[in-house]
């Protein structure tokens, strides 16, 4: 998997060394993951020149195929950690949204960064079982389930 993520990487920039930076390697090392790569391919993926890359026609072949993967696994990756825990919720009523929330969700997001937040206005009973919210806030008298 190393020598295919070397080779997107590699073919994207048409540089070992822009690669190898972009990976936290060495040059060389992603001069070996390339070679290593060929060797079980069977064929040579780049023309080497001095100061000048290009690929050959199987590296050609191949390079969109392994960008369109790597993009595939990058969306179900960002899927996945928002789904579980990328992204909170809030269900509340819209004056209580727009008079005292929005004034306070920018300090929120700058404690934490790595946390989307979604409002939901609406006076509705929120059914947390079967509907994608965290948090309801709510006022008056009532039989509040929570």
């Amino acid at each position: 998997m190393q020598a295919i993520r070397v080779f997107e990487a590699v073919a994207r920039h048409l540089s070992f060394t822009k690669a190898a930076e972009e990976l936290g390697m060495t040059q060389a090392a992603a001069s070996y993951q390339i070679k290593l790569l060929e060797e079980r391919i069977g064929a040579p993926l780049f023309l080497r020149r001095p100061k000048q890359i290009e690929l050959t026609e199987p590296g050609q072949r191949l390079a969109p195929a392994v960008s369109e993967a790597f993009a595939l696994l990058s969306g179900a990756y960002a899927a996945a950690r928002a789904g579980a825990d990328g992204v909170l919720c809030v269900s509340t009523l819209l004056t209580f949204a727009s008079n005292w929330l929005a004034q306070h969700l920018g300090s929120f997001q700058v404690a934490h960064p790595s946390l989307a937040v979604r409002v939901d206005t609406s006076n509705r009973v929120v059914d947390f079982a079967r509907e994608d919210i965290d948090i309801a806030i709510r006022s008056g008298g009532g039989n509040w389930p929570g």
